[in-house]
C-alpha cells in the first residue's frame, strides 16, 4: 500500500497542476426542458486541453424535477483527469437535497488503482469510468485531427 499511496500523491499532484493551469477551458451547455414530465435539466460541459493532450473533462448536471407536487433538485458532476491522454483520476459528486456523496477513482497505467466508493458495484463502476474515458479521448482526438 505504501507504493500505492505514493502513486495516489503523484496523481493528486498532477490533478492540482491541471486545476491551477492557465489553460482556458472550452465550455458548452445543454438544456433539456420537459415540462410534460416535470423535468428540467441543464448540463455544463468543460474541456481543458493542451494542444492534442486532453487534460480534463467535466460533466455537471443540474436538474429539477416535480415529484408528487414537490420540487426535487439534483446536482451531479464527473471530472475526468488525464496525463498523456491516459485517465489518472475521476472525481464524482452528487447532491440530492441535503444528501451529498463524493467519490474518487484513481487509475495507473490504464487500470483502476484505488477508489473511495466501497460496494459490490465498485469494480464495475471503475471499469465503466475507464471505458467512458477512452471514448472521451477517442472523440477528442477525432475532433482535434479534423482541425
Amino acid at each position: 500500500m505504501a507504493q500505492d499511496s505514493t502513486k495516489l500523491r503523484q496523481i493528486d499532484s498532477l490533478v492540482k497542476v491541471i486545476n491551477e493551469s492557465n489553460i482556458t477551458p472550452q465550455n458548452d451547455t445543454i438544456v433539456q426542458d420537459m415540462p410534460d414530465i416535470g423535468l428540467f435539466m441543464k448540463t455544463y460541459l468543460s474541456i481543458i486541453a493542451d494542444g492534442k493532450d486532453l487534460k480534463k473533462y467535466v460533466n455537471r448536471l443540474v436538474s429539477t424535477r416535480l415529484e408528487k407536487g414537490t420540487t426535487k433538485n439534483l446536482t451531479t458532476q464527473n471530472s475526468f483527469y488525464f496525463d498523456n491522454n491516459k485517465l489518472i483520476k475521476v472525481e464524482e459528486f452528487a447532491i440530492d437535497g441535503s444528501n451529498e456523496k463524493r467519490f474518487d477513482w484513481y487509475y495507473w497505467e490504464e487500470k483502476p488503482l484505488y477508489y473511495t466508493f466501497q460496494s459490490e458495484k465498485s469494480e464495475a463502476r471503475a471499469a465503466l469510468l475507464l471505458t467512458m474515458s477512452k471514448n472521451l479521448t477517442d472523440h477528442f482526438h477525432q475532433k482535434v485531427s479534423k482541425q
